[in-house]
């Protein structure tokens, strides 16, 4: 599922980026890397973006971007 498609106030582990090295290596330095949690905060008005809390770094993503990260829901009663 890409995490484009997550709605507002839901939480996703992100299980891949599929996108080149450099970009994957900039989003692993804000948080958002295989393995880690990300909350969608908001989104922009007019398909501008996302807004995410990636485990306490806040990131403003393009949609174009939030596509090329691969993330399945996460819920803290599975996690325990």
């Amino acid at each position: 599922m890409k995490l484009s498609s997550f709605a507002v106030g839901e939480t996703a582990l992100v299980v891949g980026v599929r996108a080149e090295k450099a970009l994957v290596e900039r989003l692993s330095g804000l948080n958002v890397k295989e393995g880690s949690k990300v909350r969608v905060l908001r989104f922009a008005p007019f398909g501008g973006g996302v807004m995410l809390n990636a485990e306490g770094v806040r990131v403003a993503l393009r949609l174009s971007l939030a596509e090329k990260i691969e993330a399945v829901p996460f819920r803290e009663e599975e996690a325990l």
